[in-house]
């Protein structure tokens, strides 16, 4: 096992302990409009060798039906605890990844793709960091797995202190949606009859509304008409349509999770951590008691970052506290 870390804000570590899943971006929702983008000059190349003089092309759209987790191997970044924790207000969670099987991350996928696993085009790998996007092999071999694979991992030199690990997933993995308001409605209108599988998870809050695709739902449209999860994965815009992929988080009492501590910003609220503990009204995957002893209810595993006096750098100090006070 290696151990790798996700940022996050504060209010997605709460869902996520309440559901273990991860968010995945398809191509056109990254804050880096290079991802997933082949060069011009490797769009010709290809559609030069092709007989249809559309390979390129084709390679390319195909590529766009994937999407990313992103992880790194640092959880001391003060940049990223800036730009993808809350501004350190938010959190870190400690990641393992089985170096021979690194898709044992996730319990289940939905469709065509159901267990026994089908791991074809479901890679993980290091992001590589170039000043150029060329392939530069292009011109002296076609080779498909080797072109996709540069561009799933290679991203603009500039982004290389992030020192990023990616899983590369076909959208077919997906296995729960979710929508805000703008996408709900647009979301209706592309699943017609199904439509009526989208409930509202916050019916009662006057403010921002989150709705869901009915896992069940999505396990059906997954196998008749894979193409509407296309369109909602392609019209997709940053918040209004979110795609996430359940964890393994073991088995309560039993060994198995791939889920570990968590680190909470030097800014982040710690008590209402502590709080959020003692509800014990969790949801039915929630992994919230894994970080208080049930005997004694004192807290584990979780630490708070401090900045040290000298130095720029955190420093993480576990917190000491009790779900039972």
């Amino acid at each position: 096992m290696k151990t790798f870390y996700k940022y996050m804000s504060y209010s997605t570590l709460i869902k996520f302990l309440n559901d273990p899943c991860l968010r995945v971006t398809p191509s056109n929702c990254q804050n880096d409009p290079f991802e997933f983008g082949f060069s011009s000059s490797d769009i010709e190349a290809l559609n030069f060798k092709s007989d249809s003089k559309e390979f390129g092309i084709k390679l390319e759209e195909f590529a766009k039906l994937h999407g990313i987790i992103s992880l790194t191997t640092s959880n001391d970044n003060i940049l990223m605890w800036s730009h993808y924790a809350e501004n350190h207000r938010g959190a870190v969670v400690e990641i393992y990844i089985d170096d021979e099987n690194p898709q044992s991350l996730f319990i289940n996928s939905t469709g065509p793709n159901s267990p026994p696993f089908n791991y074809q085009d479901f890679i993980f790998d290091k992001v590589s960091y170039k000043l150029v996007r060329r392939f530069e092999q292009i011109e002296s071999e076609i080779n498909l797995d080797k072109i996709n694979h540069h561009y799933y991992f290679t991203k603009a030199q500039q982004w290389e202190l992030e020192d990023e690990y990616r899983f590369i997933t076909p959208m077919i993995w997906i296995n729960r949606i979710l929508f805000n308001e703008v996408g709900c409605n647009k979301a209706k209108k592309i699943l017609a009859s199904y439509s009526s599988s989208i409930t509202c998870l916050n019916p009662r809050d006057t403010g921002y509304k989150f709705y869901e695709l009915n896992p069940a739902a999505l396990e059906i449209i997954s196998t008749e008409n894979i193409e509407l999860i296309s369109k909602l994965w392609l019209q997709s815009n940053i918040n209004e349509t979110m795609f996430f992929i359940r964890l393994n988080s073991g088995v309560p009492g039993v060994s198995g999770s791939h889920i570990g501590r968590i680190f909470l910003g030097c800014q982040a609220d710690h008590d209402d951590f502590i709080s959020q503990l003692k509800n014990d009204s969790y949801d039915t995957l929630s992994i919230m008691n894994q970080y208080s002893n049930l005997l004694t209810g004192d807290l584990c595993n979780v630490f708070k970052a401090e900045m040290d006096k000298d130095e720029y750098k955190l420093l993480f100090k576990p917190i000491i506290g009790n779900i039972y006070e």
